[in-house]
């Protein structure tokens, strides 16, 4: 079976006046949850379970939200039954992300002042040889292989679908719409249409789940060198978040950070083995049921109306997710004229934003790349 070791950290940053990010780690063959010391160690064939959910919703909605949502996900995976098929741990982590969106729903609903709350949700599980991935919203997860960072899943935003669709790049789209208009998050609906991933993993493979306080905060080369250090996970992790931090902490920053190793993983031979993202639809099976795009940002784009086609429908109609803003949609822009033709140019505002990202930037990898070599 394969070994893993899982940590993480989390921060409020520098700008925030509360942390609404959460996290889980837990072992699902033990049914225990990591006590925030050293890292989780896992042998077992059922392995660790990571939850990340960034929370959204003024007042104490957000916070309360990304909380039961992960401990709703991990409670109901870790009650479910053991397999070693991928594909129907798929669909376990799925029913567990749809519960933990029921909870949340639910207690907005008997909570006035919690109503609106909302969180996204990035989940992943080692079956196997196989990684499994769910993803609600635009936290991240990361594998970095032979010294290279790949995103094994797909933000669902309203810029990535912009720029999927074709209407601007991804510069143009971040300007007209900001980077944190999500397409979907739980706890705003009755139901939730999570993306599934199955990634295969290699030995040595060191896996990033986080929010967007990180990966908007830090760029790739930063993540990667710090991922490629020496120690162990959880000051892998801790080194992320204050990276973020000191690169400017405009938002609550969460990392965790998993190692995968074993001789029953394969090794990597090439870098034509890096990890690729492959979308599993759970009303399939085989082949059928593998995509190299997402369906799920297909149907999301759709009903923002970038898109005219929906792709097949996979969550009963009663569960329409709206746009979820954030509070930080960039300029006012409707979306009618965001799904148009392009009308408006990048103003100087968008211009001096994108000065601040890179000096940001810059700061960031000053630091990751001293913590790399400290590492």
């Amino acid at each position: 079976m394969p070994r893993a070791l899982v940590a993480g950290a989390s921060d409020i940053g520098r700008v925030r006046d509360r942390n609404e990010d959460s996290f889980a780690i837990g072992d699902l063959d033990a049914g225990e949850l990591w006590d925030g010391e050293g890292a989780l160690a896992t042998t077992g064939p059922r392995g660790p379970f990571v939850v990340v959910c960034d929370g959204m919703g003024g007042a104490a909605g957000g916070e309360v939200a990304s909380e039961l949502a992960t401990r709703a996900a991990w409670r109901d995976l870790a009650a479910a039954h053991a397999t070693d098929d991928p594909e129907v741990f798929a669909r376990l982590v799925r029913r567990a992300v749809r519960a933990a969106n029921q909870r949340v729903w639910d207690e907005a609903q008997r909570e006035p002042t919690l109503r609106g709350m909302g969180t996204t949700l990035s989940a992943v599980g080692i079956v196997g040889r196989h990684l499994v991935i769910a993803q609600v919203g635009d936290s991240r997860v990361y594998v970095h292989r032979a010294g290279v960072l790949t995103q094994v899943t797909r933000d669902q935003t309203l810029s990535s679908a912009l720029v999927g669709a074709g209407k601007y790049t991804q510069a143009e789209a971040e300007a007209l719409v900001g980077a944190a208009t999500i397409l979907q998050a739980l706890g705003v609906a009755a139901d939730v249409d999570p993306s599934l991933s199955i990634v295969d993993l290699r030995r040595d493979d060191r896996v990033l789940v986080c929010s967007d306080g990180l990966h908007n905060q830090l760029g790739v080369s930063t993540i990667a060198a710090i991922l490629d250090g020496r120690k162990g996970p959880d000051v892998v992790a801790a080194a992320l978040v204050a990276t973020a931090r000191a690169a400017g902490g405009a938002d609550n920053i969460t990392a965790v950070v998993m190692f995968a190793s074993g001789d029953d993983l394969p090794a990597t031979t090439s870098i034509d083995e890096l990890p690729r993202f492959v979308e599993f639809d759970p009303h399939e099976e085989g082949d059928r049921a593998l995509t190299s795009t997402s369906y799920v940002a297909r149907r999301l784009a759709a009903r923002a109306g970038i898109i005219a086609d929906p792709g097949p429908p996979v969550v009963p109609p009663t569960a329409q997710h709206a746009v979820v803003p954030r509070g930080r949609r960039a300029h006012g822009v409707p979306l009618a004229e965001v799904a148009g033709p392009a009308r408006r140019q990048v103003a100087s505002a968008g211009r001096t934003a994108t000065i601040v990202a890179v000096l940001g930037a810059l700061v960031a990898a000053a630091v990751g790349w001293w913590l790399a070599g400290y590492l």
